[in-house]
């Protein structure tokens, strides 16, 4: 039949015990329940409950297991919308360091203090992390691509007004809807992945996703530093209103709607038309027109189920309160909490870099913006490699678990340690971090080189991003129901304490210096690894205990 929407059996089953073949002998397994059976199920919990057709639906798709595979979409599709939701993930992080060559232009044309010009830093973070709570929820909710079509309108319409602003308020309130547009699509695409990926392969594809998020601080500086010397401030907003836009035009066009709860496998047409692409429309139509007349009628019983579930989950008012609750689960918690010290240190380093350079090297704006470079090529690659090795270690573990991988359908994780799949090379990582900022702060306070920071922050970016991809992955793997909102939980904390650190960095190096600061950084870095041991040691029993919990009041109904 049609795969479901909590086809891969990792994600979606209701911890109920179902026959499987393997190889060629019967064998028992228990399926991990997740939260429910579709993601948007977590915004209408209670509806769901007292929705007899919702229930029954639960319960009748965990009766056997779908011999279709987990999507679709084919390779070259899938890496289409892996690569647009990569390209989405970029402008976040592109628009908060592409403002930097434009400060000292604006503290000179609107006469402002560098602190007031930091305030329109410090609140682009604060909406950085607060956004993604409602936006991330309103995509499990309502489907990826009204939450992306939504978002890059806003962000279009931001640019256009920072463009054209000429007071200090305007620039204020433009640059807060400027980062609620663009700050949502990095959970967004955490989300797609899911969709389309199973846990075998998930890893391969998150790494160009942790790519596009890091590249945006390593390029935005030596674009804002071209285009601000030599075409003039405004320009810069211009230039993110022409590629905003014209991704918003592409987007539109082609990118399909991968939701589970809304499109399947990606093979049924949704109920509303506006929801599909050109491409998504014609490959669906192509694909019925070969279809026999069983496929047909297995097609038509599952687009009457999927609308079934659909029922009382149309587009949903965001509810933000969603992400703090993931922030309750233990082993959400050590995630997070690990995910935003790093990136708090990640911004001391990234924040300071403009005022120390400078200073220590004699650079100009424009060579400042180079230095950034070996960070996001450093970025890129680790985020390629580190995706290649978190699936080889999935397999590694799967086999000496005694557990066959199945790539196109996917793995039952309930009894598998995943957590130990995925935070075994992140300790490694993690530990090289902390001390590469240790190594970075004192090449800077004794004035060494200008290539021995450059070739420890190439270093620093390679482990950064290793470890963030694993931990974003290891996030979807726990949380396959609530992708989205999970990243939005962990999206928030860090860009918390990501302004934090915005915030108290000049501070802590005029009252430490460069080396102490850096040190400190370090230090607080090294303990932080603390809670990946957490998560590695007990963070399989936190999840089973999570599933168990949410299959046994499906099985109540």
């Amino acid at each position: 039949m049609i795969a479901l929407p909590g086809e891969e059996v990792s994600q979606e089953r209701n911890n109920k015990t179902i026959r499987q073949q393997s190889h060629g002998e019967k064998t028992m397994q228990i399926i991990s329940p997740d939260e429910t059976n579709t993601e948007g199920n977590d915004n209408n919990g209670d509806q769901q409950q007292n929705n007899p057709d919702t229930t029954q639906d639960l319960r009748e798709s965990t009766t056997a297991t779908s011999e279709k595979p987990y999507t679709s979409f084919s390779l070259p599709q899938k890496w289409f919308v892996v690569g647009m939701a990569t390209a989405a993930s970029f402008f976040s992080p592109l628009s908060g360091q592409i403002y930097y060559p434009v400060l000292p232009i604006l503290a000179e044309n609107y006469h402002l203090s560098q602190t007031l010009l930091n305030i329109s830093v410090t609140t682009y973070m604060i909406f950085q992390g607060l956004t993604p709570s409602f936006m991330g929820t309103f995509s499990d909710a309502s489907g990826r691509r009204p939450g992306y079509i939504l978002a890059f309108i806003i962000y279009t319409a931001a640019n256009i007004g920072l463009a054209e602003q000429n007071s200090y308020a305007a620039l204020l309130v433009l640059r807060c809807l400027q980062s609620a547009g663009s700050s949502g699509t990095v959970s967004f695409g955490y989300g797609v992945i899911a969709d389309v990926t199973t846990t075998a392969e998930r890893g391969t594809y998150m790494g160009p996703m942790a790519a596009g998020v890091m590249m945006g601080p390593a390029l935005g500086p030596v674009i804002g530093g071209l285009l601000s010397q030599f075409l003039g401030w405004r320009s810069v907003f211009w230039f993110l209103v022409i590629i905003s836009g014209s991704y918003l035009v592409i987007f539109t066009l082609f990118q399909p709607e991968s939701h589970r709860g809304i499109v399947g496998d990606g093979s049924i047409l949704p109920s509303e038309s506006w929801r599909l692409s050109v491409l998504q429309y014609i490959r669906i139509r192509r694909k019925q027109a070969r279809m026999s007349v069983e496929e047909k009628q297995e097609y038509d019983e599952a687009r009457k189920e999927l609308r079934i579930q659909q029922k009382n989950r149309k587009l949903a008012f965001p509810n933000p309160l969603l992400s703090f609750v993931i922030l309750l689960e233990p082993d959400a918690l050590m995630l997070i909490l690990y995910i935003a010290l790093m990136f708090f240190g990640a911004t001391i380093m990234m924040t300071s870099l403009p005022s120390l350079f400078p200073g220590i090297y004699g650079l100009n704006e424009l060579e400042v913006g180079l230095c950034f470079l070996p960070l996001g090529v450093s970025s890129a690659l680790g985020a390629v490699a580190n995706g290649k090795l978190l699936d080889w270690n999935y397999r590694r573990l799967a086999v000496k678990h005694g557990m066959s991988i199945d790539s196109k359908h996917g793995d039952d994780l309930t009894n598998f340690p995943i957590e130990k799949a995925r935070i075994q090379m992140p300790l490694f990582w993690a530990s090289l971090l902390a001390a590469t900022f240790l190594g970075y702060g004192w090449a800077l306070d004794y004035k060494t080189s200008l290539a021995v920071p450059l070739v420890i922050s190439f270093i620093l970016g390679f482990s950064l991003i290793c470890t963030m991809n694993s931990l974003n992955t290891l996030l979807t793997d726990i949380f396959p129901s609530r992708v989205s909102t999970a990243s939005a939980a962990s999206n928030l904390v860090r860009c918390l304490l990501g302004a934090v650190g915005a915030a108290v960095v000049d501070s802590m190096i005029d009252a430490m210096g460069i080396g102490w600061c850096f040190t400190f950084t370090g230090l607080v870095m090294g303990a932080a690894v603390m809670f990946l041991w957490c998560e590695y040691k007990w963070g399989m029993q936190w999840r089973q205990k999570r599933w168990r919990k949410k299959a046994e009041k499906v099985e109540a109904v």
